[in-house]
């Protein structure tokens, strides 16, 4: 192998071009390389070095550069020339700068001499800590002749007196910077996130000026950071790296020629230290990968024998192997056998001892931690090997472990940086003034992993007392202080005031002096409970007489009761705290909690709900104030007396969402009627109090109200016989929908009845409005709004169940409506249609009316249309809507459909919005009443639903791809635009265009000669249908398909009704009951125009020929023949074209099942209803599979 070039003339032969090396050598000479992975002390251990360089030629190139044992295992660039030639200006550069910064030296030969080299004078030692070029140590060797004993003795006087001097700042400095990383450490478990206690001093001594460090982020295609730090200016950190080390280890660190960062005259911030934590978490990880990954991990030597293990794998290995002996080596070492420990680290026995101080410590105490120094510690994998035995650490062990590691490897050597196979001193020397906090810190810590024994001679300056903490608050002029003191027997500590402790015999202000004969072992861990509460509190601090910092609470409102409600409680919850109030302070707390109180009542004058608000405990006068507090969100109210009064407590919780439920907000409130009763608000909010938890313990309810609730909440429970002229028995679910509609009635509410299509909602209609004629007459008619299709049906359905009502239809011309409505309350029942409401609007909104009732009432599901705006100037007291599908599309139909029957039940559309789905389902539950086939019908025939596979021919299919790559095209351009929510239109139209094509191509390509498969497979369908006495209904959305359809069925002798939007509603109504009775085999049915209102029980076979997103559609289609009074078990067939957009669209039918269930059936989540980007990507999208179906 090629011995490691350290000579430039060695470097020039590796390079073998001269012109490539001098490139190279200008590179180094300008400063252009720069070592951005020194190598790490884990490797120089097994004899292996390895640098990653940034050399900036025409752009900045990678050099890695790997030494093993004096030679030289890898050279590496990724610049193109390497590629090429090997060797190239690049390697040149950043060899010659690793000799520079004294990375790299020629072997030293035994007699001190390197080979071929007998020169004497300076030469460049490796730096200890393998990677700080500008640590370098320089041995200067005397010239030969000078005299060595001259002076002599005053020297080596003077050597003596420095080295006790290093000696001692050696061991101050490894002993403050271990009490630092305690200290951070039980500090961030007092923290969330790990951050800072804030303001008040930690209890280690503090440095005299503060390490300022500025973070600049750097993104050139990825994010890089830069640290700039400094004193009174920051100065660009040159090697980040090597930084964050240093303030880690507590090591100095040159910034520039003339300024260094010196732990012993600068201190960083804790907010400061936790960041550099996380770099060096992210140079751990960093350093870990880069060398077990690609070329760094490859092994000429091994080869395939090694694998490298992540930690996290390591540990999962380790599990396997607990209780088992395996063997451990160390780079060339032999192995050695150990045991892998079933028993946590504080089962190993750890002894430590606690022993007087020697010379170096001042009269302070030494701290044996020989187990520890023993031990082998694999930091990143937190094991450790003590007495052959290996431990997993950890998290809380391991930072301990590791914390007392580096500062025995830095009591050994400056920086911590130990040579190879070195081991750190065994015990740890702790200066006088420094005992108190040190032992306060070490001793909890180490009695969390082993014993400490004491030895006798010291135990009676060792004092440990359990601690007790006082607090005490007093007012002054401009903020409230807080004196903060921590008790131990006859010591009191300030965390104010530093770490000396205080005799209560003494002066207060006067610290006892240091040379006091106890160290006190502090209960750090209590007395940061109460550091980390006041930090997180509204607590600063100030200067206060003679200097001294005062803790004080600044008087503004909103500080004073945050101190009171948050931080005083916090405090009293430790059973170690006492807290004393003068009597100034005491005023802001109020002696007992007022509790408020709700009381409900209907008003005597009918349809309104009477709300009164009270709160005990509190003067009359104020209770206004807190009203509206409650209702503006408010978290407290200062109370004349000058007392706060949180409104965050449980009671005034809930007593905050009763109020905002049923009055609204302070603005809407205030405009409500108000008398002595208290606030009067719609009837209809007596909703909110059905199974309403929050109303608990704060609600009140007067008898009538109960009544209404329970009547509400259990309608089959009421006892109200059915019309006696009503024509038909009503079913037992039809009974109690009767009953519902009745209550709410009774109380001039309305409601939604939403059941299920074919369970009869008309009848239970006409019952309700026949027993409102019978038990109560009144002048004024009932108007009854229905699609103009099925204006007639209502017509025939009153002579059929309740001929004793006087219907009267107001259609015809509009002279003939306009004499039908200057009639109308010489009738009883009004039926018209919403096109014709809309017309005739202005003479329906100056008639009064008793009852209104909605049929299909989606249809004034947008809010925004002419129709919706019409129903809405109605008068009439008593609403209903009629719908089986309240929601079609999304949460917003609801809300319309609410608003045109109860107009305040839902808050404003973009409040409603934002209304949880429990909040939203609570509030409408009493007001719909939801019964599905399934529920309520057990002799309902059985139904069965199929998909009809269809596979599209070649032209079809050719047709079809063409027509979708246009249309992912255009969909992708316009997602891009505006998204769906400004093309909707547009790309709905897309989407139609490729189900057109699905059904029939001719449908949307008049000239198109080919067959459709679809087609040619229901003709097939409907001729076995036919042979076998079955009666079908088909249905589609285009009524092109189906003429087209019924054309074919003629050229085949196949007679077929016909139904669209263009039928005549009394032609509709014909040729039903001529279906039912048995005239010809196929009803050829308009989706939109023939899926409602339709009772078409003569089939027993329903398809659908073409799809939609909506489930909603579909079932109203199957609710046609599929309902009350059905005989025959229904099939219900899907033709769908494999591998289209219309199988995406059944699977997405299957997504959006749950369109009723969301919130009038249970209570999840609304989110799903309308039609997403994410489901227009999916229906225009094209799988392999879907590929494969079509091509």
């Amino acid at each position: 192998m090629q011995p490691f070039p350290t000579t430039a003339r060695e470097i020039l032969a590796l390079v073998g071009d001269r012109a490539t090396y001098n490139r190279g050598k200008r590179y180094a000479d300008e400063g252009r390389v720069q070592i951005t992975s020194p190598p790490e002390g884990n490797l120089a251990v097994s004899g292996r070095q390895q640098w990653e360089c940034s050399v900036l030629g025409s752009k900045e190139y990678r050099v890695v550069i790997e030494k093993h044992q004096g030679t030289l295992e890898l050279l590496w660039c990724s610049c193109p020339a390497f590629r090429r030639m090997g060797v190239c200006k690049h390697i040149a550069a950043a060899l010659l700068h690793l000799i520079e910064c004294g990375f790299v030296q020629r072997e030293i030969e035994p007699g001190g001499k390197r080979p071929g080299d007998d020169r004497s004078g300076a030469f460049v030692q490796e730096s200890p800590n393998f990677g700080n070029g500008s640590r370098r140590a320089v041995d200067q060797r005397p010239e030969q002749g000078d005299n060595l004993a001259s002076g002599a003795s005053t020297g080596q006087t003077v050597r003596d007196s420095k080295a006790r001097e290093k000696e001692s700042q050696k061991v101050r400095v490894a002993v403050a910077h271990l009490i630092r990383r305690l200290g951070d450490l039980l500090e961030s478990e007092h923290q969330p996130g790990g951050t800072s206690a804030g303001p008040l001093p930690s209890p280690e001594p503090r440095a005299t000026s503060r390490l300022t460090i500025d973070y600049v982020l750097v993104y050139e295609g990825h994010v890089s950071l830069e640290l700039k730090a400094g004193v009174d200016r920051t100065f660009v950190v040159k090697n980040i790296r090597d930084f964050i080390r240093d303030v880690q280890i507590g090591a100095p660190h040159p910034l520039t020629p003339r300024f260094s960062y010196q732990p012993e005259l600068h201190h960083v911030a804790p907010e400061d230290l936790s960041i550099l934590r996380v770099l060096g978490q992210v140079m751990a990880e960093e350093s870990f990968y880069r060398s077990v990954n690609g070329y760094y991990s490859y092994d000429r030597k091994y080869g395939d024998r090694r694998l490298a293990l992540p930690p996290a794998a390591a540990d999962a290995l380790l599990d396997e192997l607990r209780g088992r002996q395996i063997f451990l080596t160390h780079g060339t070492a032999a192995p050695a056998p150990i045991y892998v420990a079933e028993d946590p680290l504080p089962k190993a026995g750890l002894e430590f001892r606690l022993l007087p101080g020697d010379k170096t410590t001042e009269g302070g105490v030494r701290l044996d931690l020989a187990p520890l120094a023993r031990a082998e510690y694999l930091a990143t994998y937190r094991w450790l090997v003590v007495d052959g035995t290996l431990y997993r650490l950890s998290e809380q062990e391991d930072n301990l472990v590791s914390s007392f590691m580096l500062a025995l490897r830095s009591e050994t050597r400056p920086g911590g940086f130990l040579r190879p196979y070195e081991r750190p001193q065994t015990h740890l020397s702790i200066p006088r003034d420094l005992v108190g906090t040190a032992l306060s810190l070490t001793v909890p810590a180490l009695e969390t992993i082993g014993k400490i024994q004491v030895q006798p001679s010291l135990s009676k300056q060792i004092a440990k007392f359990p601690l007790r903490t006082e607090v005490l608050i007093d007012e002054g002029p401009d903020a409230l202080s807080l004196d903060v003191s921590f008790h131990y027997e006859d010591a009191v500590f300030r965390p104010v005031a530093g770490s000396a402790p205080e005799s209560p015999s003494k002066d207060a202000d006067r610290a006892v002096s240091p040379s006091m004969d106890k160290f006190y072992i502090r209960d750090m861990d209590r007395e940061m409970q109460v550091i980390s509460i006041l930090n997180r509190g509204p607590v600063t601090v100030k200067p206060g007489p003679g200097g001294q910092a005062k803790l004080s609470v600044p008087k503004d409102d909103e500080t004073l009761y945050r101190f009171f409600h948050e931080t005083v409680p916090a405090l009293t919850a430790l059973d170690h705290v006492s807290l004393y109030l003068s009597d100034g302070a005491s005023a802001y707390v109020t002696d007992v909690q007022p509790q408020p109180e709700i009381r409900f009542d209907l008003d005597p004058a009918g349809g309104w709900l009477t709300v009164r608000f009270d709160v005990h405990g509190v003067d009359p006068a104020e209770v206004e104030q807190i009203r509206q507090a409650l209702l503006r969100g408010m978290r407290y109210v200062r109370l004349e007396s000058g007392a706060f009064l949180s409104l965050e407590d449980e009671s005034f919780r809930r007593a905050r969402s009763v109020l905002q439920t049923v009055l609204g907000d302070a603005r809407s409130s205030s405009r409500k009627g108000r008398d002595a009763r208290g606030f009067r608000v719609p009837l209809y909010k007596t909703a909110l109090l059905v199974d309403a938890d929050d109303t608990r313990g704060v609600a009140r309810y007067s008898a009538a109200v109960r009544t209404l609730v329970e009547s509400l909440s259990d309608p089959e429970a009421l006892e109200i016989a059915p019309p006696t002229g009503l024509r038909t028995a009503l079913r037992p679910y039809q009974l109690t929908g009767f009953r519902w509609m009745k209550t709410l009635a009774h109380y001039s509410l309305g409601g939604i009845l939403a059941d299920e299509m074919g369970l009869g909602k008309t009848v239970q209609t006409i019952a309700f409005l026949l027993s409102e004629r019978e038990t109560a007459p009144t002048d004024r008619p009932s108007l009854l709004v229905v699609p103009a299709s099925l204006i007639y049906n209502w017509e025939a359905e009153f002579r059929r169940f309740a001929p004793s009502l006087r219907v009267i239809v107001a259609d015809g011309p509009p002279e003939s409506r306009n004499q039908k409505l200057q009639n109308l309350q010489a009738g009883d029942i009004a039926v018209t249609s919403y096109p014709l409401l809309r017309q005739d609007i202005a003479q329906y909104a100056e008639i009064p009316f008793e009852h209104l009732i909605l049929d299909e009432a989606q249809t004034v599901k947008n809010h925004t249309t002419q129709i919706f705006r019409a129903v809405q100037q109605i008068q009439a007291p008593k609403r209903f809507a009629l719908t089986g599908t309240p929601i079609e599309n999304a949460l917003d139909d609801l809300w319309s459909i609410i608003h045109t029957l109860m107009p305040g039940l839902f808050p404003p559309l973009q409040r409603f919005k934002d209304l949880s789905p429990e909040q939203a389902r609570r509030r409408v539950r009493p007001f719909i009443l939801r019964r599905t086939k399934q529920d309520v019908l057990r002799d309902l025939p059985e139904r069965t639903e199929m998909i009809h596979w269809v596979e599209l021919d070649d032209k079809q299919k050719a047709a079809y791809l063409a027509f979708l790559n246009d249309a992912q095209l255009r969909a992708q351009q316009l997602m891009q635009k505006g998204g769906l929510t400004e093309n909707r239109i547009a790309i709905l139209a897309l989407i139609t265009r490729l189900r057109q094509v699905c059904a029939d191509p001719a449908l949307v390509v008049p000239e198109y000669e080919g067959s459709s498969a679809k087609l040619e497979a229901l003709l097939e369908l409907l001729r076995e249908y036919q042979a076998a006495g079955r009666r079908a209904l088909v249905f589609s959305q285009f009524t092109q398909m189906l003429e087209r359809i019924r054309r074919r069925l003629a050229e085949e002798g196949i007679e077929a009704f016909y139904l669209d939007g263009r039928t005549p509603p009394k032609d509709r109504l014909a040729m039903a009951d001529a279906f039912n009775a048995g005239e010809r085999g196929v009803f050829l049915i308009s989706l939109r125009a023939g899926g409602t209102g339709l009772n078409l029980t003569g089939a027993d076979t329903v398809i659908l020929y073409d799809l939609w997103w909506n489930p909603a559609v579909d079932a109203q289609a199957i609710g046609r023949a599929h309902r009350i009074g059905q005989k025959n078990p229904v099939l219900v067939l899907r033709v769908i074209a494999k591998g289209t957009i219309e199988e995406r669209m059944y699977a997405l039918q299957m997504k959006k099942q749950a369109l009723f269930d969301r919130v009038i059936e249970s209570e999840k989540d609304p989110s799903a209803f309308r039609l997403t980007e994410e489901d227009v990507r999916a229906l225009l999208s094209l799988t392999e599979a879907d590929a494969e179906a079509v091509r």
